[in-house]
């Protein structure tokens, strides 16, 4: 399964020594991917402004049945794709 999808997010960078970077109100194009089995899955998403030059991430998820147990790629799972596994059917309390 492969869903693609525009959102708007506040989306901030970071490294050790903190925030490098912040900006809010961002349109996005993201995809969200799932694997036949539904144990694995990834995102990717981008600023449409820039075709992802300002803003770009990706990363896996993991889950257990309809349970996401992990992710990686980003810091914080964005809001937008917590919500749309959610809409899916997800239970994504582990990235909130």
């Amino acid at each position: 399964m492969e869903i693609k999808f525009q959102a708007t997010e506040s989306l901030r960078m970071e490294n050790s020594f903190g925030t490098i970077r912040k900006q809010d109100h961002i349109i996005l194009s993201v995809t969200i991917g799932i694997n036949d089995d539904g144990d694995y899955g990834w995102f990717e998403l981008f600023d449409d402004a820039t075709g992802g030059d300002d803003w770009y991430a990706e990363g896996g998820l993991w889950f257990d049945g309809k349970e996401l147990t992990d992710y990686d790629g980003v810091f914080g799972l964005p809001l937008c794709i917590i919500e749309k596994l959610e809409e899916l059917g997800y239970d994504a309390e582990y990235a909130k």
